[in-house]
């Protein structure tokens, strides 16, 4: 009986993790064949929105249902004592694209990873959120502190429809960038080379290379040495 229940949980645990890179394959595919022309579509009235009916209802109940779930399990992921397992389920189930020696503690939130790249010997801190649904793109020997939010999202204030129109768009940070503690990068910005957001920063444009910038909004407050020779070896704490 033990044996049978065993084998059932591990049969779900498999499906479940096949649906999973299925459904990131598809998004993926689905990036490369629109790319950005869904950021186009035509703006509808409050009215044309009360409306609308989706066709196929429950087809796409279903589907809303999954992406929410996935997203539940990115967050339960965030939660697992066990730094090589957290990798290895982000590489090859969400197909995020992570480099050597890249660590990334737990508590994490992270959207859309399969739109998410990090380069050789980032460190993520842990209760950092990242979000990819515009494309992110971290360089090399990067370090994320404690709590540092990534977004390539947001709503428009001026949109009658709360819409995001062109509010999004993507986030790259240059290599040996220093995202420090509760600070925000909001979408549209490049985070030069070496650059330093310090603690509770909100970026809302890009930074210059080797700057070191504060406040909100972020402003620059000083220079950074660019003698930077630094290479993180993927050493983390045990479990988290």
């Amino acid at each position: 009986m033990v044996i049978s229940v065993a084998i059932i949980i591990v049969l779900v645990f498999v499906i479940d993790h096949v649906s999973t890179y299925m459904y990131c394959k598809l998004q993926i595919r689905k990036d490369k064949k629109y790319g950005n022309l869904m950021r186009n579509k035509p703006q509808y009235t409050n009215e044309q929105v009360l409306n609308y009916r989706f066709p196929k209802k429950q087809v796409k109940g279903l589907f809303h249902l999954y992406k929410g779930w996935i997203r539940y399990k990115l967050i339960v992921l965030g939660k697992i004592p066990c730094h090589a397992y957290r990798n290895w389920i982000l590489r090859n189930v969400y197909l995020m694209k992570i480099g050597k020696n890249v660590v990334i503690y737990g508590g994490f939130e992270i959207r859309f990873p399969w739109k998410i790249e990090i380069g050789d010997g980032t460190i993520i801190g842990d209760e950092c959120k990242l979000d990819g649904r515009n494309g992110l793109r971290i360089g090399k020997n990067v370090n994320f502190s404690t709590g540092a939010w990534i977004w390539t999202e947001q709503h428009d204030l001026n949109d009658p429809m709360f819409g995001s129109n062109d509010s999004g768009g993507p986030v790259e940070i240059g290599d040996r960038a220093w995202i420090s503690s509760r600070s925000v990068v909001l979408p549209n910005c490049t985070i030069g080379e070496g650059a330093v957001i310090a603690a509770g920063g909100v970026v809302t444009k890009s930074v210059p290379a080797f700057t070191i910038v504060g406040g909100v909004p972020a402003k620059i407050i000083d220079q950074r040495n660019q003698n930077l020779k630094y290479k993180f070896t993927g050493r983390h704490e045990a479990f988290w």
